[in-house]
């Protein structure tokens, strides 16, 4: 389960952050995850409760926001909602296409006591 490795990792990042505000408790933590990121929310929400027990992070509340993947087309410039049926572009049917989001993972904020 590679999730538990990430939530080593946020945890890690928002308490750098958290370092320069005071000893307060993180109370929530706000991620977006992409659609083709490879990572289960779910199992990285599990992940997070159990590595953050005996920290300022323990307890928070975990909200996720999933990003749909999004494709855009190298010839037209035209962006859409990327899915395994919807792998050309609908402007133009091009297949020359990038995935330019729902591939990421990201601490969107954080919140403290």
């Amino acid at each position: 389960m590679h999730e538990v490795g990430i939530a080593q990792e946020v945890l890690k990042i928002i308490e750098a952050s958290a370092a320069g505000q005071g000893d307060g408790r993180i109370r929530k933590l706000r991620l977006k995850i992409g659609e083709f990121s490879g990572v289960e929310a779910e199992a990285l929400r599990f992940a997070l409760e159990v590595c953050s027990t005996g920290t300022r992070a323990e307890g928070m509340d975990v909200e996720i926001e999933k990003v749909p993947a999004t494709a855009g087309c190298r010839d037209c410039s035209e962006t859409w909602e990327f899915s395994l049926a919807h792998r050309v572009c609908p402007a133009c049917g091009s297949s020359t296409i990038d995935l330019v989001a729902g591939h990421d993972l990201a601490v969107e904020s954080f919140e403290m006591d």
